[in-house]
């Protein structure tokens, strides 16, 4: 709609005189160059601290993940401080989780309580139970942790709206799909300058 053309033809009805006029023309771009700033700095607000809750979190997982495989390779002293350290992490891990729960969507909050649950399982069998989910999942609980992790950072992707947000790339380089390669200074070039 054009608001410039809608105001003239409502002022010209009305019998407003230039001077109002010009200031009704004046307005009315303003006022909706002032609603969509107002509507973008409300949609992209929790952009910011989302980020950084779940790169720390991630970090945190990837630290757990660390020390839950040191615990069976380390001495009884060793092994002690590992699982405390361990143990820290984790709950380093639950109070993220909550900070998440504020900025994040029901997918990254789901991901991230499923990490919490995941990491319990872990650290169970790191200090060598049964784990008890086993017939729940199906799967050993670090490749749950792991997949999990995975589906965190998409759902993280998602909502920070990163341009295709659910391909990420595993841990496994096994799993990576083959990209193009050439040894040829013109397909090299043409890589780096695809204008050309």
């Amino acid at each position: 709609m054009d608001w410039r053309l809608t105001l003239t033809f409502m002022c010209e009805l009305g019998g407003v005189g230039d001077s109002r006029l010009r200031r009704a023309r004046g307005l009315s771009p303003r006022y909706l160059l002032e609603r969509r700033r107002e509507r973008n700095a409300l949609r992209t607000r929790w952009d910011s601290p989302l980020y950084a809750l779940t790169v720390e979190f991630v970090s945190t997982v990837q630290y757990f993940r660390y020390f839950t495989d040191e615990i069976s390779a380390a001495s009884d002293h060793d092994q002690q401080a590992t699982i405390a350290r361990a143990v820290e992490e984790q709950q380093k891990m639950r109070s993220l989780q909550i900070q998440l729960r504020l900025v994040g969507n029901v997918r990254v909050q789901r991901a991230a309580r499923m990490l919490i649950r995941h990491a319990w399982a872990v650290m169970r069998v790191a200090q060598g139970y049964e784990d008890p989910r086993a017939a729940e999942y199906g799967a050993p609980p670090l490749t749950r942790l792991s997949d999990t992790l995975a589906e965190l950072i998409r759902a993280s992707r998602v909502q920070l709206r990163v341009e295709d947000a659910e391909n990420i790339a595993t841990d496994e380089p096994s799993d990576w799909p083959e990209l193009p390669t050439s040894n040829s200074k013109s397909s090299r070039l043409r890589a780096l300058m695809p204008w050309r």
